[in-house]
């Protein structure tokens, strides 16, 4: 029934019952927290990235990205897709099991994926350099040169871990005061540690060619800050929750937003990670400029899916909510088309080159606010298949565009690709949920079904 109220959302409406929606959604205190959350957390958190760009060379910030795009990457495959099952199940059951297992399962798969990927770092290719286009420079030098970038990954990994599940943990138990401070802390925390740094090297001389180094270290150290729930979780763990009993209940709902999860992380992350590879360093830089931009643009969306998910689990349809987030949606779209030139010409003039790559990506933000819509509706029902579907398939979308748009567009093709995926992305959920996609399915199930009883 949740789902037919939604596909109504829209036809239902007249000019009365919609204002008075706007109205009721701008009192919904559970979701102001969430979007403060959010939106300390994308302000704050690509001030970071725009404080590097101003204060490290193109390549160097370049650096940061790559080393911080793998870091979340590999740590949505230790998450296992538990995140968003605690999200969903939690305010459903109420059962601490979960929460416990969830921490455990994602420890020890923190510290093998995080393992392996310190080795990589250390022995296989690390990204081209702006002078060298498709080359690569081995890290393998390590062992004569000093590069110790392999000891971050470790730490980076699980603090992405704990903070994760930490706020998943919030979500689920619909503590959306605790997730507002954990998300403004973290960020709050990281910049005042890049401070401390930067005017230590500045007034000391000291580390003054690892400053982008130290700006990983401010960016984990917050993490453990605000780990001491996930660590209560994790000591507070049962003889009887080894065997993991509540996540094999709900295999294969985790699998699907596992799936999910790594599709997402790989539209957001992984990208990074190819361009870095494929196209160097310094288009790359260009391209993550636009992308945070993005990321600060996107603070509804993201805030949409956090609130709506537990509260439609719940049983809440929270129409309103929808209704301020898509016209919030629409509202930063043309603001982010037309006060990109200006904003990146004040604060940045050495990417001036990200203008149109900041404008196009902007036109993202409301097919995402679309399908962060109609996933909250799809998880909250357990029809977790269709939102994978949707999420690899947009991912396939985004790859392929960044190899074909990239090589003749660079920056401006990444955005492309971006784009295209997230329209693909809003399109698949909306469609494959609707009613009339739901009959056109069963028909050719039941035609197939009389064909092999006929056989």
């Amino acid at each position: 029934m949740a789902e037919r109220k939604d596909r109504n959302l829209f036809s239902v409406l007249n000019a009365n019952s919609f204002l008075a929606l706007i109205r009721q959604g701008l009192k919904v205190k559970g979701f102001i927290y969430v979007t403060f959350g959010n939106l300390v957390n994308a302000v704050l958190g690509g001030l970071f990235y725009l404080v590097a760009a101003r204060i490290l060379s193109v390549t160097n910030y370049g650096y940061i990205t790559y080393y911080l795009s793998l870091g979340f990457f590999v740590s949505s495959i230790a998450v296992l897709g538990l995140s968003a099952t605690i999200s969903t199940f939690y305010p459903k059951e109420g059962k601490d099991d979960l929460i416990r297992e969830s921490a455990l399962l994602t420890f020890i798969l923190g510290l093998i994926v995080g393992v392996v990927t310190a080795l990589y770092v250390f022995f296989l290719p690390a990204p081209a350099g702006s002078d060298n286009l498709y080359g690569l420079q081995f890290s393998m030098q390590a062992l004569i040169g000093g590069n110790l970038d392999f000891l971050f990954i470790l730490p980076l990994v699980l603090g992405i871990v704990f903070y994760t599940i930490a706020l998943a943990r919030a979500l689920g138990r619909r503590e959306y005061r605790r997730f507002a401070f954990i998300t403004s802390f973290v960020r709050v925390a990281e910049l005042g540690l890049v401070a401390v740094f930067y005017f230590f090297c500045a007034f000391s001389g000291y580390f003054l060619k690892d400053i982008e180094k130290l700006m990983l270290v401010a960016y984990i150290v917050p993490f453990y800050l605000v780990s001491y729930d996930y660590f209560r979780d994790l000591f507070s763990v049962r003889r009887a929750s080894l065997h993991f009993a509540e996540i094999r209940s709900k295999l294969a709902f985790t699998l699907h937003t596992w799936g999910m999860g790594l599709a997402q992380a790989s539209r957001t992350v992984l990208d990074k990670i190819v361009i870095g590879l494929f196209f160097g360093l310094l288009f790359l830089g260009t391209y993550n400029l636009a992308f945070q931009f993005l990321l600060i643009f996107l603070i509804i969306p993201q805030s949409l899916l956090s609130y709506l998910l537990p509260e439609k689990s719940a049983g809440s349809v929270r129409r309103e909510v929808e209704i301020i987030g898509i016209l919030a949606a629409v509202a930063i779209t043309v603001l982010g088309v037309s006060l990109a030139p200006y904003l990146i010409n004040w604060l940045f003039p050495n990417f001036t080159g990200s203008i149109p790559t900041t404008q196009l990506i902007s036109l993202a933000v409301i097919p995402a606010t679309l399908a962060n819509i109609k996933s909250s509706v799809l998880l909250s029902e357990e029809r977790s298949k269709i939102v994978l579907v949707g999420y690899v398939s947009a991912l396939m979308v985004d790859v392929l565009g960044i190899l074909l748009l990239g090589q003749h567009f660079q920056a401006l093709g990444f955005a492309g690709a971006f784009l295209i995926s997230q329209i693909v992305l809003a399109a698949i959920l909306w469609l494959s949920s609707s009613e009339r996609f739901t009959r056109l399915i069963n028909r050719r199930q039941h035609i197939v079904h009389q064909e092999r009883m006929k056989h």
